[in-house]
């Protein structure tokens, strides 16, 4: 009778062996570049997730915020095949999540300022642009390809915040999570439903073992730009008066970074001078600038020397469309300068230079 007993629980063994292998359907991306032509098991040749997680995605945060990458979703309807692609012909469709730090529904990268929190879309060639929410499973089925076919997919990020961040580096690490659907669900049906998240060998069909760790740097780098700026013609006035003239302009810097300015003319040297049409004379002209925003500072400037004082840069590129701008430049002649001109007309050109604190 034991030897009996014993044989029974020796076939009840196997056949708890047999179930647990039947219901392993996890991929471990042994072969994310490739076809799957020679890989074993079925879920591996038929999961692969290429230039995700081998290199760190280093991005620029006024560049090309894309990572690139490809994926190979298919599946292959038995196992003796390991040695052709052809058997992996079946495409399969999958979902996929992305999980790490967030907040309100945006991931976070951390660096030198405030966390900056970035949206992230994923895009594929017969899907424009899926929004990613963090930790939710896509509700887009994404479609594989069939016979191993590598699909070129990409993430883009796009920095929220209102103002740009302090200069510096930001990281972040996000979790990459995919799943094959099961190829005969129907979407209409409550007895026969599509289901991505969860694989079965049964429904022939896979997803990740792990979730592939995405390791992202944003690089700030210190930005500064000056703009709006328009030639000024002057008129002769009447005798005695001075000239004045002003004009608004924009200078940007990165997080409204603090900057100086300097001022060069091309006739003078240490001194601003408008040349002669058809001779040497010159008229001296004076500059001052000021912030068009509280503290609304003033500084005469000196031909060739940075500022002094110094301004807070404006958060918009261009001013908020150059309706906000933040600098105003004041030219004037004094009447002094005026007396018995010896040439018809006189210019000169002008060269603001901003230097970030």
């Amino acid at each position: 009778m034991r030897r009996n007993n014993a044989r029974h629980l020796v076939l009840l063994a196997l056949l708890l062996m047999l179930k647990t292998t039947a219901t392993q359907a996890q991929s471990s991306n042994q072969d994310p570049c490739g076809d799957g032509s020679g890989i074993m098991p079925v879920p591996d040749k038929a999961l692969g997730v290429c230039g995700l997680d081998d290199t760190q995605q280093v991005l620029e945060y006024e560049g090309d915020l894309t990572i690139p990458f490809s994926i190979r979703s298919c599946w292959a309807d038995w196992e003796g095949n390991e040695w052709s692609t052809a058997y992996c012909d079946k495409s399969r469709d999958y979902t996929i999540e992305v999980t790490g730090p967030s907040l309100n529904q945006a991931f976070l990268l951390s660096g030198p300022g405030d966390d900056i929190p970035v949206s992230l879309k994923f895009h594929h060639p017969a899907v424009t642009s899926t929004a990613i929410i963090p930790g939710q499973e896509t509700s887009t089925r994404f479609r594989g390809g069939a016979n191993g076919q590598q699909t070129p997919v990409s993430f883009s990020i796009e920095p929220t915040p209102s103002t740009a961040p302090v200069p510096g580096i930001y990281r972040g690490t996000l979790q990459f999570y995919l799943y094959q659907c099961n190829p005969w669900g129907s979407p209409d049906d409550p007895y026969n439903p599509i289901i991505c998240k969860g694989s079965s060998a049964s429904d022939n069909r896979t997803e990740l073992a792990l979730p592939l760790s995405v390791d992202i740097t944003l690089v700030v780098g210190a930005g500064i730009r000056i703009s709006g700026l328009e030639d000024m013609v002057l008129q002769m006035p009447a005798p005695g008066n001075d000239i004045n003239a002003q004009q608004s302009f924009c200078v940007y810097t990165t997080a409204s970074t603090k900057f100086t300015l300097r001022a060069d003319s091309l006739n003078g040297s240490g001194q601003f001078l408008l040349g002669g049409a058809s001779g040497t004379d010159t008229i001296a002209y004076e500059i001052n600038v000021q912030s068009e925003k509280p503290p609304k500072k003033k500084a005469k400037l000196t031909e060739g020397v940075f500022t002094q004082k110094e301004w807070n840069g404006h958060s918009s590129a261009d001013c908020i469309g150059y309706s906000d701008e933040n600098m105003l430049l004041d030219l004037t002649i004094p009447a002094a300068n005026l007396n018995n001109p010896q040439d018809y007309q006189y210019t000169d050109t002008l060269t603001l230079t901003v230097e970030m604190q």
